[in-house]
């Protein structure tokens, strides 16, 4: 409350914009004709000094360590490190350096041996934080709220932690290591409607529709697996139609695509399921779609409106129109269909 009422206070003096969360304060500014406070060619209406001098009545205690004492351009703010004039975020050195770790002391002291729900939640908690620059990461953390789950908020009991845990923070130990990883912050546009469908039946296969075109993949007749559901095959569906938009030259866009199956755009927003090949797939997604820049706005259509559904259930467009993969079907996927 105290905080919210800093920045309110701050926005009736002219200091503008501020971020703030939770105990997180972030001032910027902006250039402004004949300012009094020159900095380079620029001029603004206040410097650092002058911001904190607007609120000094209300005794602020600022911490004697944190924050900047100058207005940056590459400044730290909610545990990243945010490079302003190129539109990019990293984790900082010592943080990256806490996180990693942190993983490498759970593996060492779990793999193998029981843990406590504090211990797994812990963890789990540092890498969704990291997760905002580690994209790729985000699939590789429903082993870990799985596990977290089985708990069932007992915190006393104690459980053997599951090999898939170990697996992913495995990814996250090596992925931790490396310190050129940043996010690139690009606008996502307006957002394309090219006519973009997808569905999945469990009777015959997968149609996919692109601005009028068609692709399909049949299934085989025991193509069914634990845990490979609906669910999967409608998941796998965008991540075919995802290998054809690479295919044909996609790449930093925002793409409209209709699905009729709320629990696979669910799990694609979030950029992780549960379902252990729900997540596989997520996850093999995700790795075409971050480098391409592509962001999908998956919206739920019902079948009857779905323009791919007679396609997934064997009713094939025009020859003329087939679209035809020159990409290679994942290993992964290759026991479930028909190719040639």
């Amino acid at each position: 409350m105290i905080g919210n009422a800093v920045i309110d206070i701050w926005a009736k003096e002219g200091v503008a914009p501020v971020c703030k969360y939770e105990d997180d304060l972030k001032v910027f500014r902006f250039p402004v004709d004949g300012a009094p406070f020159q900095e380079g060619d620029y001029s603004y209406s206040y410097d650092r000094d002058e911001c904190v001098r607007r609120i000094l009545p209300l005794g602020i205690p600022w911490h004697p360590h944190k924050g900047d004492l100058h207005f940056l351009f590459v400044t730290d703010y909610i545990g990243f490190r945010w490079d302003i004039p190129r539109r990019l975020v990293s984790l900082p050195l010592q943080k990256r350096l806490k996180f990693l770790e942190r993983v490498r002391v759970f593996m060492d002291k779990f793999s193998g041996h029981r843990c406590r729900l504090h211990d797994i939640e812990s963890i789990h908690g540092s890498l969704c934080h990291v997760a905002f620059v580690y994209l790729e990461g985000r699939s590789h953390l429903p082993s870990l709220s799985n596990f977290a789950a089985s708990f069932r908020n007992d915190e006393y009991i104690m459980r053997y932690t599951p090999p898939s845990v170990i697996s992913d923070l495995r990814f996250w130990h090596n992925a931790l290591q490396c310190a050129d990883v940043v996010r690139q912050l690009l606008p996502q546009g307006e957002i394309r409607d090219l006519g973009i469908y997808v569905d999945a039946s469990t009777s015959w296969g997968i149609g996919i529709v692109i601005d009028g075109s068609w692709a399909a993949f049949q299934l085989k007749e025991d193509w069914k697996l634990p845990h490979h559901d609906i669910g999967w095959l409608e998941t796998v569906a965008v991540e075919l139609l995802v290998y054809f938009l690479e295919q044909m030259g996609f790449c930093n866009t925002h793409l409209r695509v209709y699905s009729d199956n709320k629990a696979t755009i669910g799990a694609l927003s979030k950029g992780r399921s549960r379902n252990r090949p729900i997540n596989l797939a997520i996850r093999r997604t995700l790795g075409i779609l971050y480098p391409l820049f592509i962001t999908p706005d998956i919206v739920y259509v019902p079948s009857a409106e779905n323009l791919a559904d007679p396609i997934s259930r064997g009713d094939l467009g025009p020859a003329d129109k087939m679209l035809r993969p020159t990409f290679v079907l994942p290993d992964e996927l290759k026991p479930f269909f028909i190719h040639e």
